[in-house]
């Protein structure tokens, strides 16, 4: 019986990648802080995705960034950290490509489709990094991706639910968008990063005990 499992040299280098998935993560996190309390002194957190509007197209790049308040910061800062430590650990070659894509192009679906008000938060991105992850893992049979998302998930059980209208004072848009440019993305950079796998024999080495 043949059990599929990482090649024990491409592991080694994939735990190698993880000090640097960490300090990747903790940087993007600093920046978002910092950012944060430059807006009690500055006004900024106008600046986040105002659909339809010339001055909203600032916010494709910028919603991530900036947070309305304590309790928006610190409900997205350790989900936010822990998917960004994932994806660097995980798929380090095409880590940067999906954070600019997932920013740029949530960013444009929301300017495109969303409500008229300032859309703001780096959740629309933490459901793109979540969704990537747990979409690769299936389609590149990498069993840890998809084991993480789901632990990041449980966690956090009531996500599913963001990506549904109704909720005052969270942009749904933003999160629905995440999630399918995570899952696009996935889909799209299948063949990148993809684990290198061995098969483990069930049975081997038995028949030297046969007499």
């Amino acid at each position: 019986m043949k059990i599929p499992h990482l090649d024990p040299d491409y592991a080694r280098a994939r735990r190698q990648q993880w000090p640097k998935a960490f300090r990747t993560a903790l940087i993007f996190l600093l920046v978002i802080w910092g950012l944060f309390l430059l807006a009690q002194v500055v006004p900024i957190t106008q600046f986040g995705t105002k659909p339809r509007t010339f001055e909203g197209l600032v916010g494709l790049v910028t919603m991530p960034f900036i947070h309305s308040g304590w309790p928006h910061l610190i409900d997205n800062s350790l989900p936010m950290f822990l998917a960004m430590v994932a994806l660097y650990g995980n798929y380090p070659k095409v880590a940067k490509r999906v954070v600019l894509l997932s920013i740029v192009l949530t960013g444009a679906l929301v300017w495109l489709f969303g409500r008229e008000v300032n859309h703001i938060g780096s959740s629309g991105l933490f459901y793109a990094l979540l969704s990537y992850l747990f979409v690769s893992g299936f389609l590149k049979k990498d069993i840890q991706s998809v084991g993480i998302s789901i632990a990041i998930a449980f966690m956090y059980g009531s996500l599913i639910w963001g990506i549904f209208p109704g909720q005052e004072g969270i942009s749904w848009e933003s999160h629905m968008f995440g999630f399918l440019m995570g899952v696009m993305l996935a889909y799209n950079t299948k063949d990148i990063d993809r684990p290198v796998l061995k098969d483990w024999r069930l049975d081997e080495g038995l028949e030297d005990w046969e007499e």
